[in-house]
């Protein structure tokens, strides 16, 4: 109850200050660098209230996290008509109010780049994030998780004439666990997509597509029970008598497809692919270890077999008025659960925004999410819901308060969850 009451008070405060805050039309950059740089400083801070911060099944733990986000942006590109040029730096620095051994300082940086001509579109990024968290795929007991998310690509299409343009690129994406990592799987992943482009209307292009992907996947040593003496006392119970180590492995995924984009309806811009995924993986050595390393018996093999699914990526927009805009995001994939197992996602997500005035706007935001394990008949549903109203009095300042509530129900032991969270966001950009 005390933390409910921190938050409100600090929520109503926030909101009174920025209704008193000065309007400002015109937002300049902290630091100009001749003719074409532009250094802003992006920073925020944060206050949540959450009713579950390890995301336990029969533990919960609320507390009040307070984050502050100092951050820059560098811009390269003013007054250059062809390419464009940000690099977006923030760290984090997040305080929790009672479980202050998971306080945490985590660094984001980020570099987006683009270039147009007559005939070639050109875009990149590149990024790092330090994170610091749990998911429904990625959970142990009584504590969180820290990993290291990089990813990079880039993207190009050229038009060879007016009916006809082809588009490809490269896409990578690495995550590396910085604590538990003995029994989570690291991964790595190249992905190759290959689009040609067909102007059915000015406003509509058909596509035929092809997406090659590549997937490395680490070595995983899980705590395995059984019947140990009991200590202290005679008698014998259930324990930690090992561990299985499960050696890394890798699979390809295609994914042929067909789709469109541009203005589909009148008031529906997006896109979206439809096809086949087809993934082919390599099997993995399993060995049994005892608590002090040794071999328990000859090692066995997985049999991981090669699949096939129904593919899809989509993205619409719905201008269903002025005021009222709605999003829609599709997805079924190939993944890769936490503990290295390979999964078949669905994901829906849905966002709908509410402008009420020039100042004032807000949002409500449903999603789900279907991870199915290929080994063992696991399947996780995770179900999110959330409402988030922002006010935004000039160019420089951004306030928001919202409320998200996450379920994760699965047939994993300690895997399945509930977790509300009110959260306050002050956000400057100068």
């Amino acid at each position: 109850m005390k933390n409910n009451k921190i938050l409100l008070s600090t929520f109503s405060s926030a909101i009174a200050a920025a209704l008193l805050l000065p309007t400002v039309t015109n937002a300049a950059p902290l630091v100009s660098i001749g003719d074409n740089v532009d250094i802003f400083f992006n920073g925020s801070t944060s206050l949540q209230w959450t009713s579950n911060v390890l995301r336990d099944e029969d533990d919960e733990l609320d507390d009040v996290i307070w984050t502050f986000s100092p951050g820059f942006e560098i811009n390269l590109g003013r007054g250059l008509s062809k390419a464009d040029f940000s690099i977006i730096t923030r760290y984090d620095i997040v305080r929790y109010s009672d479980l202050d051994q998971l306080d945490a300082e985590l660094f984001h940086i980020k570099a987006v780049g683009s270039y147009k001509s007559s005939r070639l579109d050109l875009s990149a990024s590149a990024s790092f994030d330090e994170v610091k968290s749990t998911t429904g795929d990625v959970n142990v007991t009584n504590d969180l998780i820290e990993w290291d998310d990089t990813a990079a690509r880039i993207d190009g299409e050229y038009r060879f004439s007016e009916k006809l343009s082809v588009g490809s690129g490269v896409r990578y994406s690495e995550r590396e666990y910085q604590t538990y990592d003995n029994f989570l799987a690291d991964r790595e992943t190249i992905t190759i997509p290959v689009d040609i482009y067909y102007e059915l209307t000015p406003k509509v292009d058909l596509s035929l597509g092809y997406s090659y992907s590549d997937t490395d996947v680490g070595d995983t040593n899980a705590p395995r029970s059984g019947i140990v003496p009991l200590v202290p006392g005679p008698g014998f119970g259930i324990g930690t008598i090992g561990t299985t180590s499960v050696s890394g492995y890798s699979y390809d995924s295609h994914f042929f497809n067909v789709g469109a984009r541009g203005n589909l309806l009148p008031k529906l811009t997006g896109f979206f692919k439809v096809g086949y995924r087809v993934r082919d993986t390599d099997d993995s050595t399993v060995q049994l270890l005892d608590l002090s390393g040794g071999d328990v018996g000859l090692p066995s093999s997985t049999n991981r077999k090669s699949t096939g699914m129904l593919g899809l990526d989509a993205n619409f927009t719905w201008a269903a008025t002025p005021k009222i805009t709605a999003r829609l995001d599709l997805s079924r994939d190939f993944g890769v659960g936490g503990e290295g197992g390979t999964t078949e996602n669905s994901t829906v997500n849905a966002v709908v925004s509410y402008s009420i005035s020039g100042n004032w706007s807000a949002q409500a935001n449903a999603g789900y999410t279907l991870r199915e394990y290929d080994d063992g008949g696991r399947e996780d549903h995770q179900y999110r819901l959330g409402t988030a109203l922002t006010f935004v009095p000039n160019q420089n300042w951004r306030f928001s308060g919202g409320y998200n509530y996450t379920e994760n129900d699965t047939d994993a032991f300690n895997r399945s969850y509930e977790s509300h969270t009110l959260s306050l966001t002050a956000t400057l950009r100068y």
